[in-house]
């Protein structure tokens, strides 16, 4: 019969770990992981610059992020090291987020700026055609109103005057 060796507590170079091989796997998908939560945050930033939302909508924004940001390292040190969180994990996500904001992340915010132009061009358009099409129709129904009730609004403005002057007669009478 075959004897298995009882497992002691386990050593950094010990064979039980999610990912094969210590560390450097670990902090590879660490930094990957970061720049994915860096792109992420340019993403709800990007929404943010062109919706043009208030304090409402950065408050939603930034905590869908934390929760990603969570699951997301959650994953990771699942992946890593078996569920145990490491600092070289935490450490490699800011340094993967870093590397991402500071080179890819500029250009993200660059080519936001750009659309948030297009989308405003667009939208000022949209609203000078808009006000053209209903300053028409209002014109048009105005006239047309004007046609069926012109008379009756004549016979408006006489009758208060008619009613204007008998009152300052009879007021002038009877003094």
């Amino acid at each position: 019969m075959r004897k298995t060796a009882s497992r002691g507590p386990s050593s950094p170079g010990s064979s039980d770990k999610a990912v094969e091989g210590g560390f450097w796997p670990g902090f590879l998908l660490a930094l990957v992981m970061g720049a994915a939560l860096g792109a992420l945050y340019d993403g709800f930033r990007v929404l943010h610059m062109v919706l043009g939302g208030g304090k409402r909508q950065r408050f939603l924004f930034d905590l869908l992020f934390m929760t990603a940001a969570a699951l997301a390292t959650f994953i990771a040190a699942l992946a890593a090291e078996a569920g145990q969180l490491r600092f070289y994990l935490l450490a490699g996500e800011g340094i993967g987020m870093c590397v991402w904001a500071l080179t890819f992340g500029e250009l993200t915010l660059w080519a936001a700026q750009g659309l948030r132009g297009i989308v405003r061009w667009v939208s000022r358009l949209l609203r000078r055609v808009v006000r053209r099409l209903f300053g028409w129709f209002c014109r048009v129904g105005r006239w047309v109103a004007g046609k069926f009730t012109g008379k009756w609004g004549k016979k408006r403005k006489n009758n208060r005057r008619k009613r204007k002057k008998s009152l300052e007669t009879k007021g002038e009478s009877s003094v």
